[in-house]
């Protein structure tokens, strides 16, 4: 077979979200998105047409890699391949040449997340020189709350973002990255005027995309007391399964309960 890569600029926003979810059929967990969703999903996190790739046999589709880009720091954001073309050793062909790219074009960090039970991707991607860097989790609250909800302020998304991005660093997974959320679709709110949260409104139910509290407030319980008071306004408020492993106890203090799915987010050098 003889592929050839065709960047991605070259589909429409409809073409491409259909590609992507033909690609993932049979996976174990299916990825579909309708256009729109799709669209404000992968730009939120930093989608880059032209690095994204979309390899073709012949004229048919047969796999696809979505880049999301900041800086000199880049992220497969989805790897795909069609039924068809498994379990042929589609990945270590295809994803080299696509590094390299990526390298030439002054891509210095290459990140990307991978279910922890997939195993055969998870040596793939090892074998590419992938090393784990965390794991990530997903949490949900309880959907039966109790009492009465504590008030939360409404805010600007933007506000949040800006007081947080100042302190992004490599702890925080790509999509916990504030800068995920500055042209997302999200309300914003403000609790006892010191933490903060941005919860995303572009699917059906809400979701939370990350917390902030200001320095000289925190290790006081305004973390976990926000959490809560979230759960409260939105019962059964969940995450992506993208929380690093180290804010795991404050979600499960909080009420919070563990998604049965968990990642690993990986880095390669370049």
């Amino acid at each position: 077979m003889n592929f050839v890569a065709i960047p991605a600029i070259h589909y429409s926003c409809t073409q491409l979200a259909a590609l992507v979810g033909q690609c993932f059929e049979g996976y174990s967990i299916p990825f579909s998105l309708p256009p729109a969703i799709f669209a404000q999903r992968f730009i939120a996190e930093g989608l880059s047409l032209v690095d994204s790739c979309v390899w073709l046999d012949s004229e048919e589709p047969a796999a696809v890699a979505l880049i999301t880009r900041r800086g000199a720091s880049a992220r497969l954001a989805a790897f795909a391949i069609r039924p068809q073309y498994r379990a042929q050793g589609m990945g270590k062909r295809l994803l080299p040449p696509l590094i390299t790219t990526l390298r030439d074009k002054g891509v210095r960090l290459l990140r990307l997340e991978v279910i922890q039970d997939n195993h055969p991707a998870v040596a793939l991607y090892h074998s590419l020189g992938f090393t784990t860097v965390q794991p990530l989790y997903g949490f949900q609250g309880a959907k039966a709350v109790e009492g009465e909800a504590h008030a939360l302020q409404d805010i600007d998304p933007l506000i949040v973002v800006r007081k947080a991005v100042c302190e992004s660093n490599a702890t925080l997974s790509w999509l916990t990255d504030p800068l995920s959320a500055a042209s997302l679709p999200a309300r914003a709110f403000e609790y006892r005027n010191h933490a903060l949260a941005v919860i995303a409104t572009h699917m059906e139910t809400p979701q939370l995309r990350f917390i902030y509290v200001e320095p000289e407030y925190r290790r006081r319980g305004f973390a976990g007391e926000l959490l809560r008071v979230l759960n409260h306004h939105f019962p059964g408020l969940s995450t992506s399964v993208v929380v690093p492993g180290a804010f795991a106890p404050l979600f499960e203090r909080a009420g919070y309960s563990r998604l049965a799915l968990s990642q690993y987010e990986m880095k390669a050098d370049l």
